[in-house]
């Protein structure tokens, strides 16, 4: 019975999940997306050298856990547009909906956003794995968020958000209260 009630329970637990790629084929013949019921596009895009390891999400500390529930997106490792790393051209296949779904999941759309990206990534991005405390002092201006607090060691850390990509534009730590960090730069 126990282990009867134990399957239940991590099936439901997996059924929002989705692994990389969940793809599923139609009657004729067709990829779908196994989530969105739609054929996947096929585009020409780019990708890295073989054996050049990037990582082109490093400063969207949100992609792997938003990505988690759209499985047919653009992986990371590749882009439908060529830059310096992603220089090898290849062929991508995705779900429109998952790449919008992604995109709309990573954008950071207001101050409570904003206060939990902060929280989330300034530990990572240099601060050691020091968890951050309240309060937030939050400004939005240009398209970009700026979060400033405290970490439990007593430093002060700012970090700057790109709102519509969910990108870490910048971080700062120093010794001192937000409100004198504030009074420095100007704020």
């Amino acid at each position: 019975m126990r282990a009867l009630v134990l399957s239940a329970v991590m099936l439901a637990a997996c059924s929002t999940l989705w692994r990389q790629a969940a793809v599923a084929t139609s009657s004729t013949g067709q990829r779908l997306c196994a989530k969105h019921h739609v054929p996947l596009i096929t585009a020409r895009g780019y990708e890295p050298p073989q054996g050049v390891f990037t990582h082109d999400n490093m400063d969207r500390p949100f992609y792997n856990i938003v990505g988690e529930s759209s499985p047919n997106r653009i992986p990371d490792y590749q882009t439908l547009r060529r830059s310096k790393l992603q220089c090898v051209p290849s062929v991508i296949a995705y779900c429109p909906l998952c790449e919008k779904e992604l995109e709309d999941r990573l954008r950071v759309q207001d101050e409570a956003a904003a206060r939990k990206f902060a929280a989330y990534a300034l530990p990572i991005y240099g601060g050691g794995g020091v968890a951050t405390k309240p309060p937030y002092q939050v400004s939005f201006r240009g398209g970009t968020w700026t979060v400033t607090c405290s970490l439990a060691d007593g430093r002060t850390a700012t970090i700057k958000i790109s709102r519509e990509e969910g990108r870490v534009l910048s971080t700062h730590y120093s010794r001192g209260s937000p409100s004198q960090v504030m009074q420095r730069t100007g704020s």
